[in-house]
């Protein structure tokens, strides 16, 4: 008989693997472009804020980079909505909370509000349940930096340690309910990394590639997400970690799937650059 986390492995693989679509291969969708928003000063941010926003969670800034982006994306279908901090900081909180007090359910209104609920610095009780519980209700209106906060959510808390390995689930979740929450989370995962997000390439990747069944899928997602951090200038210093994870994933492995070993030694040359940065 199966062990409950091989049974849930068996069906998260299944998951991702039925969802990866073609696109996730192409060139990152999220191209920037000129798009108006507040501009806000430091102090008005600050006072609102303090400097919860410089803040060293990966799951926390990820999502404001996801939101920046989809913000200065061609490719958004959220364009009407006023969604980040210079909009919250612009119009005061109270706005948006009056907003969301009234039975407003805009993508605006709802992530505005997590965004207070995550990063005001006023205490304010069970203030990460009620922000999951606005972004789970952003992401069933399609807004797929509210898919990245979910997922990423759910697979730190219920599913994982770190990027690529189990853990004992939580006692408060049974596996049917853990199975659910991992089918869910990489739905989620799937969707953003579509938009050409490469946090969530590299969350599939990784999970991918623990598996030998679904290895070689999962060290092209890797090899993907790579080539998409290191396109795009505003992954610089958020996915070193990662890229370089990813990079030691491929080296190990690679010769398993058939990777040349020219392409090998690329990656181990990446690895070797980013050290060398990150010791600076």
């Amino acid at each position: 008989m199966m062990s409950k986390l091989s049974a849930i492995q068996n069906i998260v693989f299944g998951c991702i693997l039925a969802g990866i679509s073609q696109s996730l291969f192409a060139l990152p969708k999220l191209q920037p472009q000129e798009k108006s928003a507040p501009v806000v000063t430091f102090d008005k941010v600050e006072e609102l804020f303090g400097h919860n926003l410089d803040t060293s969670d990966f799951t926390l800034m990820g999502l404001l980079l996801a939101i920046g982006m989809d913000h200065t994306s061609k490719s958004t279908p959220n364009t009407d909505q006023d969604v980040g901090i210079p909009f919250i900081v612009a119009k005061g909180p109270n706005y948006w909370v009056s907003r969301l007090s009234d039975g407003e359910r805009g993508v605006d209104v709802l992530v505005n509000n997590a965004l207070l609920l995550l990063f005001t610095k006023e205490k304010i009780p069970n203030a990460k349940e009620g922000a999951l519980k606005l972004m789970e209700a952003a992401s069933e209106k399609g807004y797929w930096p509210a898919d990245y906060y979910v997922a990423d959510y759910n697979l730190t808390t219920h599913l994982t340690r770190d990027f690529s390995e189990f853990s004992v689930p939580p006692k408060n979740i049974n596996t049917d309910q853990l199975t659910l929450v991992a089918k869910d989370t990489m739905n989620r995962f799937n969707s953003c990394a579509d938009m050409g997000f490469a946090p969530c390439q590299f969350r599939i990747g990784y999970w991918l590639a623990n598996s030998p069944r679904s290895l070689g899928p999962g060290l092209e997602v890797l090899r993907q997400a790579i080539k998409t951090a290191q396109s795009d200038t505003r992954y610089e210093g958020l996915l070193d970690d990662a890229t370089v994870i990813a990079a030691r994933e491929i080296v190990l492995k690679g010769e398993q799937v058939g990777i040349d070993q020219s392409v090998l030694d690329e990656y181990t040359n990446l690895i070797e650059i980013k050290y060398r940065k990150m010791s600076l």
